[in-house]
């Protein structure tokens, strides 16, 4: 084989690696930048899901941060565009300029209003739940959005999470829903493991009715394992 064409050919494969993964490289790294901010919050109040994909009527909705917190429900999309970044509420798509160079991508406030669908339907058991829907960009970016919905740089994510100060979730609500969204979702990780423990959810002890999970209750006799499917299922269990 001619050795220019073979490394014509070696140089062609690199360069559509490079373009295949470069983007989920940098949202990768945007996701983790975001992760590390979030660490911030107190975890009493805020518990911070990271990377949730669900499934809904055939489509699957990958979510980069959902917080379950005493205050709502916050969703976060992540962007680790740089450049300008133009756009309002309504547009389908956004457009990020870098000198002469345009590009557009999809509105990613219509994207979470997609995600937040998906969720209310996991949810739907809890139909008082409030949402909050917050698009995160790095300092890469400049903004140049008008919106209603929070479109903020990742260091103003923690402000802007805690201007929702109205709490109204209790401590074993918050617990189910955790538990509801790990169980839907269909990318589990070892990571999971660490969120339960931290929710007061065992997955070692099946709910012998319908099959769910078990969370820690503190009830008027003192704490006892209650089935995450209530009020559908209404199974207990003594804790020994």
């Amino acid at each position: 084989m001619d050795i220019s064409f073979l490394i014509v050919f070696i140089l062609g494969i690199l360069f559509l690696v490079i373009k295949y993964y470069t983007p989920k490289i940098k949202g990768y790294i945007g996701e983790r930048r975001v992760s590390e901010t979030l660490k911030r919050l107190n975890n009493k109040e805020y518990i911070v899901l990271n990377n949730i994909e669900l499934k809904i009527k055939g489509s699957t909705s990958q979510i980069d941060h959902i917080i379950v917190s005493d205050y709502g429900i916050f969703v976060i999309e992540t962007k680790n565009y740089k450049g300008w970044i133009l756009g309002y509420e309504k547009d389908r798509y956004w457009t990020q300029a870098i000198y002469k160079y345009r590009r557009k991508f999809y509105n990613p406030v219509l994207q979470n209003q997609g995600h937040i669908y998906a969720l209310k339907h996991i949810l739907k058991n809890y139909p008082f739940l409030r949402y909050y829907s917050i698009i995160a960009f790095t300092k890469r970016a400049t903004l140049k959005t008008k919106t209603y919905t929070d479109v903020v740089y990742t260091h103003k994510l923690v402000k802007t999470i805690k201007k929702y100060d109205s709490a109204y979730i209790n401590e074993r609500t918050k617990n189910e829903i955790i538990a509801t969204i790990l169980n839907a979702r269909i990318n589990n990780r070892t990571e999971d493991k660490r969120i339960i423990a931290n929710s007061n959810t065992n997955r070692n002890i099946s709910c012998p009715n319908c099959g769910g999970n078990l969370i820690k209750r503190n009830g008027k006799y003192g704490f006892f394992w209650g089935c995450n499917n209530f009020p559908k299922c209404e199974y207990t269990r003594n804790i020994k």
